[in-house]
């Protein structure tokens, strides 16, 4: 991870001219997507300039569990397999995923360009990326709580053709009382306190039931 830290410091020019967000794809060429590279989520650091852009703003970050990384990359890859979503997934591990980014950074002169080649590398179509802003565990048990669930991420597919942004979405969610609104039921699913965990499992689920190709 210091590698990959200090190869961010030599690449921040490097990959600052494609820091625009591209606007979505036609929904024609998302659905052509056969294979996608699914990467392990990444922590948000404020101090750190990102190489991923996401196309949101203005979530407010806040502790992270350690293990969140590992934690929501799982939950993701479970969900995906048994989505049944018209796409085969490559899902690799931090260590690949780390060699593989700092081998790419170096070759890229743009971010279009840096997407492009990671796809061709690892032969997909696309890129699903994720990144953590939050990830805090409840205070307290699932009956009373002193401080609840907390948990805030976004996950990005990028085109490995073009480069661009063609879905987006984001789960920003503090659990409260059902009292406060009946509606949190659907987000909550239970009606008790959640640990982190099971509110990012249900985050990842309300997001991927908007993913290209889900069935609604």
């Amino acid at each position: 991870m210091k590698k990959l830290l200090f190869y961010l410091g030599l690449c921040l020019v490097l990959l600052c001219g494609g820091c625009a967000t591209s606007p979505p794809q036609t929904k024609s060429t998302i659905t052509s997507f056969k294979t996608i590279l699914i990467l392990p989520f990444e922590y948000y650091n404020p101090e750190q300039r990102e190489i991923f852009i996401v196309p949101f703003k203005g979530i407010i970050s806040g502790p992270i569990k350690m293990s969140a990384s590992e934690t929501l990359s799982q939950v993701l890859k479970e969900r995906l397999l048994t989505a049944n979503l018209p796409y085969q997934f490559k899902f690799l591990v931090p260590q690949e995923a780390e060699t593989l980014i700092l081998e790419t950074l170096a070759e890229s002169q743009s971010f279009p360009e840096f997407i492009k080649r990671l796809a061709s590398k690892t032969g997909v179509d696309a890129i699903l990326y994720g990144r953590i802003y939050r990830y805090q565990e409840r205070q307290g048990s699932g009956f009373s709580v002193n401080e609840p669930a907390s948990v805030a991420f976004v996950l990005v597919l990028y085109d490995g053709s073009s480069g661009k942004i063609v879905w987006a979405e984001m789960f920003d969610e503090t659990q409260k009382p059902l009292s406060e609104n009946l509606l949190n039921l659907k987000i909550y699913k239970k009606i008790k306190w959640l640990t982190a965990k099971e509110l990012a499992e249900n985050g990842i689920e309300l997001l991927l039931q908007k993913f290209p190709g889900a069935k609604r």
